[in-house]
């Protein structure tokens, strides 16, 4: 499959995507509906973005431009959430190794 280089709004989005996910991930209590509203609204623009139509928006696609957007200047890593023994758990995503299908599910 070609690889594209994504656009910086592209990565943009991304990175609002994932600081307002990390957002409702520490803090669902607060602000929860408008966060969860961002979130689809980011999601839209994201799946909606000029640049899908050059290569096709794919799974993969979507998880090279989460590592861009990670790499890319302002970047931060997407928090996990887990429900654990009946209340969620938040951790980083070096320390799971369940993530990203590196260990067993």
């Amino acid at each position: 499959m070609e690889s594209f280089p994504f656009p910086d709004d592209l990565i943009q989005l991304q990175q609002r995507w994932t600081r307002t996910y990390n957002l409702l991930a520490l803090r669902p209590d607060r602000g929860g509906a408008e966060l969860r509203r961002q979130l689809i609204r980011l999601s839209c623009l994201i799946s909606a973005h000029p640049f899908w139509r050059r290569g096709g928006y794919s799974g993969v696609r979507r998880v090279e431009l989460r590592r861009a957007a990670e790499a890319a200047s302002g970047g931060e890593r997407e928090l996990v959430v887990h429900y654990v023994d009946g209340a969620f758990a938040v951790s980083d995503t070096d320390h799971d190794p369940h993530r990203r299908g590196l260990g067993p599910a």
